[in-house]
């Protein structure tokens, strides 16, 4: 009985060792994390880069083939790097892409078994809306243009007359990548033609963009219009196409002044709102329209002026006096370094400013009181302040006091005036002081 005892505890614990071994093993088993955070850090026609973010591993293995590519049969790389750049791609083309980290030399992980999926961009964008003509030139061709979003490796163009809907039965132009504007040849006055567009991108060609024009437009006849395009104004640019071959010159006028007494500029026209009153400080009046023309260069001649549209110059520094002291035997009077002007949707000062403030006693006319220009007020942080004598003030009585900017030697603001949100302006009453 004892025997059997023995024998029966010693199977308990062999068992019991063996159990507590496999569980050993599972619990010190090593796995390589995956990879997390996988996305686009850029993305072209012929490349896309891919990035990553490690967790635990110092370098991955990667694959990659067309959608739906069977793993193994792919483009396969290695990186120590968190990101990738996968080149000599198509356009237009859906991709699969693999990751798998690597901890040690024998330790690995699994392929990501749902692939980063991503498309590489068309080589070229164009739509019917950018395409236009600027008309006959002076060797008698007709000139077309279009621009692209993106470019081609190469363009084809052609003209057919309206009737006429297939391209291969026109002569077909071939035009350089980065030209984006085509001659034609033969083409005659007062015609329905359809202008034909498209791109090649990996050696094959696009669909046709199409637009249609009657030569007979009274802004093609003439290679002496000015045609102007895509313009652009917002709060803090102005600028426009001008659909010429020629040069051109635009110039910013005052508004009812006359022509050609204004700033002029040669070529491509770029307006900062927010420097220009300053760039051009001789000329700009504050809070005044300015007439944008434009004229194109007919050989020694250029054709008649074509209004772009009105741009208006930012309001004179705003101002007001916020208070008054007594120091010594002086009246020290202060008011905020405020830079601000005004125009539409944006605020802008000038930098050529100088202040007056005019000053009598309690309900003086405007014009009628002391009127004292100021050049060089003292500063301090994001004051200005004015120092007058006690002398000029008699005891007992109170005095009001205006004060208004004066910026490019000519432009005034009004007085005491304030902007109140979204640079709407608005004035402050006189300040008051009673001399003690």
């Amino acid at each position: 009985m004892r025997t059997n005892i023995f024998l029966v505890s010693i199977i308990l614990f062999t068992l019991f060792n063996s159990c507590n071994t496999d569980d050993v093993i599972e619990e010190t088993e090593e796995i390589c994390p995956r990879n997390v955070d996988i996305g686009l850090e850029a993305l072209s026609p012929y490349s896309a880069t891919i990035k990553w973010l490690e967790t635990q591993g110092f370098a991955s293995n990667y694959e990659y083939g067309e959608k739906g590519f069977v793993l193994g049969t792919g483009v396969k790389g290695n990186t120590s790097d968190e990101n990738v750049e996968l080149k000599d791609l198509k356009p237009n083309t859906e991709y699969d892409f693999y990751l798998q980290s690597i901890c040690t030399a024998e330790i690995v992980g699994e392929f990501i078994t749902n692939p980063y999926t991503f498309t590489t961009l068309t080589c070229y964008e164009l739509n019917a809306d950018n395409l236009g003509f600027i008309g006959y030139v002076e060797n008698g061709d007709f000139n077309s243009f279009w621009i692209p979003n993106r470019n081609a490796e190469e363009w084809q163009v052609a003209m057919l007359v309206n009737d006429n809907r297939n391209p291969t039965e026109a002569q077909i132009y071939t035009v350089e990548p980065n030209v984006n504007r085509f001659n034609f040849p033969d083409i005659e006055p007062n015609v329905e033609y359809t202008f034909f567009v498209r791109g090649k991108c990996n050696d094959v060609y696009g669909e046709w963009v199409t637009k249609n024009i009657n030569t007979g437009d009274e802004n093609l006849t003439s290679p002496c219009k000015a045609v102007v395009s895509n313009v652009y104004d917002d709060g803090y640019n102005i600028n426009f196409y001008v659909n010429t071959l020629s040069s051109y010159v635009v110039e910013v006028v005052e508004e009812n002044t006359e022509k050609e007494t204004g700033l002029t500029f040669e070529g491509y026209f770029d307006l900062n709102k927010r420097t220009f009153h300053n760039e051009y400080s001789d000329y700009v009046k504050a809070d005044t329209n300015y007439d944008i023309f434009v004229r194109v260069a007919c050989g020694s001649s250029f054709s008649e002026y074509a209004k772009v549209l009105t741009y208006r110059s930012p309001i004179a520094n705003v101002v007001f006096i916020t208070e008054s002291s007594v120091v010594d035997d002086q009246l020290q009077l202060s008011w905020p370094d405020y830079h601000y002007g005004f125009n539409y949707e944006y605020c802008q000062s000038y930098d050529q400013v100088i202040y007056e403030i005019e000053y009598g006693q309690q309900g003086f006319i405007e014009g009628e009181g002391v009127l004292i220009e100021i050049t060089n007020p003292t500063s301090s942080g994001a004051s200005f302040s004015y120092n007058l004598p006690l002398s000029n003030f008699e005891s007992g009585n109170t005095y009001e006091f205006s004060i208004r900017s004066v910026v490019n030697g000519k432009s005034r603001s009004g007085w005491n005036s304030l902007n109140s949100g979204a640079c709407n302006r608005t004035n402050k009453d006189r300040h008051t002081f009673t001399m003690p």
